[in-house]
């Protein structure tokens, strides 16, 4: 009889923990891919995540907090066991260029299986020019021959037609000089080569002007694209 109470003891509370498990949270995807967005069209991007209380409490969202302040949500603060709910998510990617993005939001609830989950945001922007160097350095070793950089395009017929060097060190010339843009010999090469989403290679060769001293500032690309009439790069000219 005491071995029989002893065990009886011993089940109860086991049986009362299966029975009564808490809320649990569950998502449809912890990853959300918003694709390959194009830059300057797209400003905004909207990830939705579905959260499901799999347990048989009710489940408290206590906080759902994204990491930068480019992303907002809005999001249901209680789930009933076995019903669902949305964060819905918007992350500002204006003035973004081209690469990948990943954006994360920390969920914190009373669940009793993640307590804490993490959620991504991910996206790819494509550049409608994408440019092979983020910055331009030229020196005198390409007086007489150019600095290479390659240009990629959908618009197959892609033409630059000037290139200019715009100063931001004022400091060693007079203001109306510095103030003017600085003519950039170059070469416009359309090649042969066809990227897998059809982008088409071009090569661009920028020769080192003719100056008295060493300056930094942004090379200016006008190009006849539509959408992207101008390139800006920041750079450097080293006498």
């Amino acid at each position: 009889m005491l071995r029989l109470y002893r065990t009886a003891l011993f089940i109860l509370p086991l049986l009362a923990s299966v029975a009564f498990s808490g809320p649990k949270i569950e998502f449809d995807t912890k990853t959300f891919n918003c694709g390959t967005v194009i830059e300057g069209k797209t400003d905004k991007l909207n990830a939705v995540f579905v959260v499901k209380n799999t347990g048989d409490a009710l489940l408290k969202l206590d906080g759902v907090r994204p990491g930068c302040g480019c992303t907002v949500v809005k999001y249901d603060t209680l789930v009933l066991p076995g019903k669902t709910a949305k964060i819905e998510s918007q992350v500002n990617i204006a003035g973004y260029r081209s690469g990948p993005i990943s954006k994360f939001i920390t969920v914190t609830s009373n669940a009793t299986n993640e307590s804490s989950v993490r959620l991504t945001i991910e996206a790819t922007v494509q550049a409608v020019i994408a440019v092979s160097e983020s910055f331009l350095s030229l020196d005198a070793s390409y007086l007489k021959v150019p600095r290479t950089i390659y240009l990629t395009s959908k618009k197959t017929d892609l033409k630059v037609s000037d290139v200019t060097f715009k100063s931001k060190d004022n400091s060693k010339s007079p203001t109306w000089r510095s103030n003017l843009p600085l003519s950039i010999k170059h070469i416009w090469t359309p090649t042969d080569s066809i990227k897998i989403d059809g982008s088409r290679v071009f090569k661009l060769g920028v020769f080192m002007p003719n100056i008295e001293n060493s300056i930094s500032g942004d090379f200016i690309i006008k190009t006849n694209h539509p959408e992207k009439p101008e390139i800006t790069l920041q750079g450097v000219v080293n006498k």
